[in-house]
């Protein structure tokens, strides 16, 4: 009896250190995240160090027809107007028929 628990006493101290170590990653990927090398900016050559962060800092355009609020790098835009955006082509599409009576009030 004594060599089993010996190597069970062992595979328990094997299954501590495991979940120790994976904890200890974890807390510590946890806490580095959003972190930023000091040359990692410098190495991007389209990135400007006075532009602040672009997380989810998105403009929002209006759609005239029925008012929703899209990110205008997802909207769609009617060709040869450029300051009018849709949420969807069938909103487009009922603008474009419509002209500009459909226009939301602001």
């Amino acid at each position: 009896m004594g060599f089993i628990s010996r190597v069970m006493r062992f595979l328990l101290w094997v299954l501590v250190l495991w979940w120790s170590v994976t904890l200890l990653r974890r807390s510590v990927a946890w806490l580095l995240r959003g972190a930023v090398k000091p040359g990692e900016r410098d190495k991007n050559p389209g990135s400007d160090a006075a532009e602040p962060a672009k997380i989810g800092a998105r403009k929002l355009v209006r759609d005239p027809v029925c008012g929703v609020h899209i990110a205008q790098d997802r909207a769609i835009s009617l060709p040869g107007i450029e300051d009018v955006y849709f949420c969807s082509t069938s909103c487009r599409d009922q603008y474009a028929e419509n002209g500009k009576k459909l226009a939301a009030s602001g």
